[in-house]
């Protein structure tokens, strides 16, 4: 997987995005970026007999049983690989410094 600068660069602007314009945009990616791929159900054909919702963009590949599902499985998929810090449901989590003091005997 990827730990991309571009990943990172474009993680943190769609986060600023409301949930309808961050799935235009994943999905946009995946259309538009080298390597992006987007498999949709075909209609009419039932869900066993085909693929669920998938998507590939910079590296990072999420499926689900809907387009929301999926969307929502790529951008935690996507943060964890890229953004360690941010948490599952969306917090940024910092670690503080030591309080402990360094010297060179220890």
């Amino acid at each position: 997987m990827t730990d991309s600068p571009d990943l990172r660069a474009f993680l943190e602007t769609v986060t600023n995005f409301t949930p309808v314009a961050q799935a235009h945009a994943i999905i946009h990616a995946a259309k538009t970026t080298d390597g992006g791929k987007i498999i949709f159900p075909e209609s009419g054909k039932p869900i066993d007999d085909q693929p669920g919702w998938r998507i590939t963009v910079y590296e990072v590949t999420a499926s689900g049983n809907t387009q929301i599902e999926m969307i929502a499985n790529w951008i935690r998929r996507a943060n964890k690989l890229a953004r360690p810090e941010v948490e599952g449901d969306g917090s940024i989590t910092y670690s503080p410094p030591s309080l402990k003091p360094y010297s060179d005997s220890d």
